[in-house]
Formats: C-alpha cells, sequence, structure tokens
C-alpha cells in the first residue's frame, strides 16, 4: 500500500494548534489518490485512513462532488481529477506571474445569485449557476439545495468540455457560442455517459439549434440515470451569453412537472437578463452593443 499518512501522524507543515479531523482525512485521501494513477477503492481507502468503508465511500463522493476525483463508472475505482477545480495543473504554481486574460469570462454581478434563490426556492430544486471558466471547461460559481435533496452523482464544480454535451447548464452556453460549438463537434472522445447521451456530430448539431431555436436546453438522463436538467441562458448588457442558470430534478418527477419546471427556469433567467441590463442603464455605464459569436454556417 502506498503511504499516504493516517490523519494524526506527522506529515506536512509543523504548525501546532488544534485541526480538524475530517479534514486531515480528505487530505490523507488526497495524498492516496495521488499516489495510485490507477484509482483507489472504498475498501483500499478504510483500510489506509483506519476507517469503516462506508465511512470511506462517503469521503470519496465528496471529493468527486466537489471536483477534485472521478469514480471510473466502469471498475467503480476513484482517482483525482485531471487538473484541481482550481484550474491548471496539481502543484503548479504561479511564481508571481499574472493569471492569463480570459476574454470569453464575464464578472458576474452579485445580482445572479439571488436569481439562484429565486429559481431554487419556486422549484425546491437544485440550482446552479455556472459561466465559462476558459476555452475547455465551465465553472459552477453557485448553488442551492437543503439536505436529503438528490445530488447529480460525480457532477464536479469544474465541468469539461468533453462532459459538457451531457448537460443542460452547459448546452445553454455552447448553442450561443460558435467556437466552443465547433469545438465540441471536433471532440473525437466524447463520453456516453447513459444510453440516452448525445454523442453523435449530427445528433450535437440538432440538440444545441434547437436550444437556439427554444431558447433553452435539457438533458433527459443524459449524464445520469435518473435525472433530468433543464437550464437557460443569462444574457449580460452587451448581448452576449454571460452565464446559465438550470435545475436538476428526479427523472420521476420532470415526466409530470416538465412544463412547470422549464418555464420556472426560462422566467427566472429572462427576469436576470432584463435586470442585469436595467441596473447597467441606471448605473450609466451601458458598453455599446457587441455583435455575438459567430455561429457555424448552416445554423
Amino acid at each position: 500500500m502506498t503511504d499516504a499518512r493516517r490523519p494524526g501522524s506527522s506529515g506536512r507543515g509543523g504548525g501546532g494548534g488544534r485541526s480538524l479531523k475530517t479534514a486531515a482525512e480528505a487530505l490523507a485521501a488526497l495524498r492516496l489518490l495521488g499516489a495510485s494513477p490507477d484509482g483507489v477503492t472504498a475498501e483500499a481507502l478504510g483500510e489506509e485512513l483506519g476507517k469503516s468503508t462506508a465511512t470511506a465511500r462517503y469521503l470519496l463522493n465528496t471529493l468527486c462532488q466537489e471536483g477534485f476525483a472521478v469514480r471510473d463508472r466502469q471498475t467503480g475505482r476513484v482517482r483525482l481529477q485531471e487538473s484541481p477545480p482550481w484550474g491548471g495543473a496539481w502543484g503548479a504554481m504561479w511564481d508571481g506571474a499574472e493569471a492569463p486574460q480570459d476574454l470569453t469570462r464575464h464578472e458576474l454581478p452579485e445580482r445572479l445569485s439571488d436569481a439562484v434563490t429565486e429559481l431554487y426556492w419556486r422549484t425546491r430544486q437544485r440550482t446552479y449557476l455556472a459561466r465559462w471558466e476558459d476555452e475547455d471547461a465551465t465553472v459552477i460559481v453557485d448553488a442551492r439545495g437543503h439536505q436529503g435533496l438528490a445530488r447529480i452523482p460525480d457532477l464536479a464544480e469544474r465541468i469539461p468540455l468533453a462532459s459538457a454535451h451531457a448537460l443542460a447548464v452547459t448546452k445553454a452556453l455552447i448553442a450561443s457560442s460558435g467556437p466552443h460549438a465547433a469545438a465540441l463537434r471536433e471532440r473525437s472522445d466524447l463520453t456516453a455517459f447513459t444510453g440516452t447521451t448525445i454523442t453523435s456530430t449530427p445528433a450535437i448539431e440538432l440538440e444545441l439549434e434547437r436550444v437556439r431555436r427554444r431558447g433553452y436546453a435539457v438533458d433527459r438522463e443524459e449524464y445520469a440515470e435518473g435525472f433530468c436538467c433543464v437550464g437557460a441562458p443569462i444574457f449580460a448588457p452587451d448581448g452576449r451569453v454571460a452565464a446559465s442558470i438550470a435545475i436538476s430534478t428526479p427523472a420521476k418527477r420532470f415526466e409530470v412537472e416538465a412544463e412547470e419546471l422549464t418555464g420556472a427556469v426560462r422566467d427566472v433567467a429572462s427576469t436576470a437578463t432584463r435586470s442585469w441590463r436595467e441596473a447597467e442603464v441606471v448605473a450609466g455605464d451601458l458598453p455599446p452593443p457587441r455583435p455575438a459569436d459567430p455561429v457555424p454556417p448552416g445554423h
């Protein structure tokens, strides 16, 4: 077994003071994952930490949900994500250099958090706000939910482009961006997460055209069985799509309340767009309109 030190043993740092046992266990799990490129099982982690398999499984689930790890759906083993949730590479430092400019990223106003809250209270389902992080990923910047409300398995805060074809929250962004849509169509490694995941180029083109035409995106158990999602774009005052807002809901509820849930998502997204623009007008800081991202020919 590789040496991922148990919580409480001497390790990095020599600072004294009280420590949080759960945090120490999470760090020990990360070290074990970092030393195990093929991944680990809950049984192996539990043995290493001196914990039950159930406790180790909860710990691995948390690391997956927070974007630090990913579970192989065939073997059940968990390994580190290719990069940490904040981007870059594991262990990489800026060394004093400035972070690169991200031309696709809008600074989102705090009022969009109110939109997330409103959508949650209207639907009582998990609610998400997302934006582009860079050319290859979307990041969930805000979310709402309550204890006991089911989570989409293995959904991380940072969603790579390679997974964006299977989620409504990312489809709502991609459909408005010609470059991102083209990059998605050109990928040959799109994963079929479930039996309903759209992976072929013609099907993806049709799906994105449908999103543009309707003004919202849907995924029906495309990322995880038993979960459906609805997402809609939020436009910045310059006319470009700056973010998307979405909900995830059990598939059984979506079968019954699809129209109501979709209407709530579209309504909150529209209100958020309007209030953002009105606030800019009041502040006298409205920029001149900018053309939308180019859409591929034929669309």
